[in-house]
């Protein structure tokens, strides 16, 4: 038994007290300063409660009140991440982790409670925990890749200032509309946060091999690409589901109907498949793809929110494979798709669409 599960069976009181405090950290660290009410509102606790855990964490140094609202303190920023494996993870979700990862074919599955779509705060612990497996992972002299994306962009924001010899490419050229989400600006994020190198892609979406061929050959860059994206020891990606980029993707008529027509449910590293994970678009645009996977040892996949479940179930059958940060909200709808035993196919909800 886990120590953690020990120390529940003892004194689950002292567990549940600790996790109310940690949730008012993680609050306050995201939307400081924060007022009282605020906190009631973020955090559904009561307000008596809300004012005892106070009092308590401004006498142990770890937040400061003042009129415009409360912040932490250097002392309560760095609690955060070393403390987010106790109070993210649910001791009893083993079993779950270990069936998800059968059905999937990962390598491991953390689940982390909530739901990412019901929750901004279960977004952020994701990327929290995606940031605790690489500082594992990570070690003078590596190449890693990172893909773009709201989860990717908290993983680099997540990550501590280290002072390490590392090359940060990312995954793929331009994808997205939000500047701030975009690979580019994530990987460079991510080496400035550990002091190492960054490299950009100038390869546009959406070209067709032909044409990706000839502009890569015409870049400046495309030797550093050539030497390095072999080198790749880790690889950070998320997953997207493929009805939310119909949202602020502007596809060709033409791959928008056909994708529509065949069904698509997730993208990864440029592949659009369907449920049962037949590839049915990809985008050349630079970076890791599917075929690297194999030759990449440490691959980390981190997605959440109920409605990105099949696109996780969609992506591994394609085979993009390795460790997953995910959360109940995907594992649930994982679950149930693959308990049906219908591949996703007939419970297709075409009113997405």
């Amino acid at each position: 038994m886990k120590d953690d599960s020990l120390l529940m069976l003892l004194a689950p009181e002292m567990l549940n007290e600790a996790g109310e405090r940690f949730r008012i950290l993680q609050e306050i660290h995201a939307s400081q300063p924060v007022g009282r009410h605020l906190l009631i509102v973020q955090t559904k606790l009561s307000e008596s409660t809300i004012r005892r855990h106070i009092e308590y964490l401004e006498k142990a140094g770890l937040l400061i009140a003042k009129p415009k609202g409360m912040i932490l303190t250097e002392k309560g920023e760095s609690l955060l991440i070393p403390l987010s494996h106790y109070f993210q993870k649910n001791p009893t979700r083993g079993e779950i982790e270990k069936k998800l990862a059968h059905i999937l074919s990962m390598e491991r599955v953390i689940l982390l409670k909530g739901d990412a779509d019901q929750s901004e705060t279960v977004k952020r612990n994701i990327s929290e925990e995606a940031a605790l497996i690489l500082m594992r992972w990570i070690r003078d002299g590596d190449v890693v890749a990172i893909s773009g994306g709201e989860i990717m962009a908290g993983v680099a924001g997540a990550m501590p200032p280290f002072h390490m010899s590392l090359d940060v490419l990312p995954a793929c050229g331009g994808l997205g509309r939000k500047v701030e989400y975009l690979p580019n600006v994530v990987a460079a994020r991510l080496a400035e946060r550990v002091g190492g190198n960054y490299h950009i892609i100038h390869v546009p979406e959406g070209l067709s091999p032909e044409l990706y061929r000839q502009v890569k050959k015409a870049l400046p860059q495309s030797k550093v690409m050539d030497t390095l994206f072999p080198k790749v020891r880790i690889l950070l990606t998320g997953i997207n589901d493929f009805f939310d980029m119909m949202k602020w993707r502007d596809f060709p008529a033409d791959v928008k109907e056909r994708l529509v027509r065949d069904k698509a449910v997730g993208e990864g590293l440029g592949l659009f498949s369907d449920q049962n994970g037949k590839v049915l678009y990809r985008l050349y645009n630079g970076g890791i793809t599917k075929e690297d996977i194999p030759t990449i040892p440490h691959i980390l996949l981190a997605a959440g929110g109920r409605h990105k479940g099949r696109a996780i179930l969609a992506m591994a059958r394609t085979g993009i494979r390795g460790t997953l940060i995910t959360d109940e909200g995907a594992a649930n709808e994982i679950l149930a798709v693959s308990d049906s035993n219908i591949g996703g196919c007939k419970n297709h909800d075409k009113n997405r669409y």
